[in-house]
């Protein structure tokens, strides 16, 4: 049976008094650790008496009696403190409150080492140790279960949490989202605090982090994942379930953790090679359909979305996002920008600019409604972006808003494409030349025939007479602004028009 307070104090050998909360002499102390930071709580569990040699108590009343609540709210058994150490002289407030709150505040006399205390807490416990041996293997016995009758995810969950006594949770620390379907969702807001407190400490975790909502409390642990990931178990008041057994919990849902991380790069891979063949029509339409369908994709409900995430930002990391949101999707990402194609709900657009940030544009295409329309729905969501990021919207739909005075769509701009560049295109097939390219080039470097010719790799005199040749199959002068503006819009529409569908090369597929 655990030792008790009161019982310790009354070990002969160890002389400990008390200070104040004698009343509180029937608490349990499951174990005696040593520490001296201000945050020891952060590093102890409930029952643990905190032995200090008081360079962490505050030097005033008001600083004393909030560590003191800090104790007695993280369910330690008392406080025990060093005489003639480091504590400051302690204030009668202190004293009062803890007789209030029947905290116990113990005194260790100078000659006696903390260790010995650790170790009579210990021998006192040893029936409690071998109750919380057979409880581990226990849990370990409910990972063997799950495993060979197929049971894992929400209901390991469970039956972990059942033998802990406490409703547990497995929460994404970055998103605040579940990793698991749960039987119960957690309280409004718990999940954004545990976040929220996260980010105050910059992601690092503590042993057990402590929170409190709307009267429920709940202990979070990390678990050991490369995706930072929480195991949180919500518990009555007084009835906070054993830290030790929890880190074995944290263990188990680790490989549960992986293993869900595992299929889910799986589809990402899968769900990227897909997409990356249909835009370059290298699957079958009936074939890219079937297996459209397979990844949760309606075509005939689905959009693309381009956009240009930050440099933060990775494709596992909104794939995953999305998959925690339920959102189908299909995910292709390069150095330049992201390709997704989900569903054209409110929801999935919500989800997808949470995922990739407030700050960053989208551009949504027509619905896809064939798989072989791939490439077209990719460029008119490409379109869609542009016009997004020159208008500073947060999305934009192709078709609504024209980017760079440029035509509406990507019909009107194969139209106006023709019609300025028709005979450059039609020479350049019937000859094999280059003329268009070399245009664009003279464009791109503002008309400076040096930087344009070792770009192009040609003696200037080469250049000057392409760009004759261009004059004349065009009837555009290039010394006359308004028809260099005329020649340039019409590059940009068949850059849209016909050109590259997605850069390369693709990463992350």
């Amino acid at each position: 049976m655990t030792i008790t307070v009161a019982e310790l104090v009354a070990v002969p050998f160890l002389n400990i008094r008390f200070h104040a909360g004698a009343s509180g002499g029937e608490r349990l102390v499951a174990w005696a650790h040593t520490s001296d930071l201000p945050n020891a709580t952060d590093w102890l569990a409930p029952g643990d008496l905190l032995m200090s040699n008081g360079l962490n108590l505050p030097d005033t009343a008001e600083g004393q009696v909030a560590f003191l609540l800090e104790l007695d709210s993280a369910g330690l058994s008392g406080l025990a403190l060093g005489d003639d150490m480091h504590a400051p002289p302690l204030a009668p407030e202190l004293l009062e409150r803890a007789d209030k709150l029947e905290f116990p505040v113990l005194a260790i006399p100078r000659d006696m080492p903390f260790v010995a205390v650790s170790k009579a807490v210990a021998n006192a416990n040893t029936d409690e140790e071998h109750k919380r041996l057979v409880q581990t293997v226990q849990l370990y016995e409910a990972l063997r279960d799950s495993v060979s009758t197929g049971r894992s995810g929400a209901t390991l969950l469970r039956e972990l949490g059942r033998q802990l006594d406490c409703r547990l949770l497995l929460l994404d620390a970055v998103t605040a989202l579940p990793v698991l379907a749960a039987d119960t969702e957690p309280p409004a807001g718990l999940a954004d605090q545990l976040v929220d407190e996260l980010r105050g400490r910059k992601g690092m975790f503590p042993a057990v982090l402590r929170v409190q909502c709307n009267g429920t409390g709940a202990l979070a642990l990390r678990v050991p994942t490369g995706r930072p990931t929480a195991l949180v178990a919500l518990h009555d008041s007084g009835r906070a379930p054993d830290i030790a057994l929890l880190q074995h919990a944290a263990n188990l849902a680790a490989l549960e953790v992986e293993r869900i991380t595992t299929e889910r790069d799986l589809g990402l891979r899968m769900g990227s090679e897909l997409l990356a063949a249909m835009l370059r029509r290298g699957i079958e339409p009936t074939s890219a359909a079937q297996q459209l369908g397979e990844q949760g994709i309606v075509p005939e409900s689905a959009v693309f979305v381009s956009s240009r995430p930050g440099a933060s930002a990775n494709h596992r990391n909104l794939h995953h996002e999305l998959a925690q949101r339920e959102v189908p999707h299909l995910v292709l990402w390069s150095t330049e920008r992201c390709l997704a194609a989900i569903p054209d709900t409110d929801q999935a657009h919500a989800a997808l600019q949470n995922a990739l940030g407030s700050d960053v544009a989208l551009g949504v295409s027509d619905p896809l409604r064939r798989a072989d329309r791939a490439p077209d729905a990719a460029r008119e969501a490409r379109w869609a972006e542009t016009a997004a990021n020159k208008l500073a919207r947060p999305m934009v739909r192709y078709g609504e808003a024209t980017p760079l005075f440029l035509p509406r769509t990507l019909g009107e701009a194969e139209i106006a494409a023709e019609r300025v560049l028709g005979p450059l295109l039609t020479y350049d097939a019937e000859h094999a030349t280059d003329l268009l390219h070399s245009l664009d080039v003279f464009l791109d470097e503002n008309r400076s025939w040096q930087r344009s010719a070792e770009v192009l790799h040609v003696h200037k005199q080469t250049l000057v007479y392409r760009m004759h040749r261009v004059e004349e199959l065009t009837g555009r002068d290039l010394r006359n602004t308004a028809e260099i503006v005329e020649l340039w819009m019409a590059l940009r529409a068949l850059e849209f028009s016909r050109g590259q569908v997605w850069p390369e090369p693709v990463e992350g597929s």
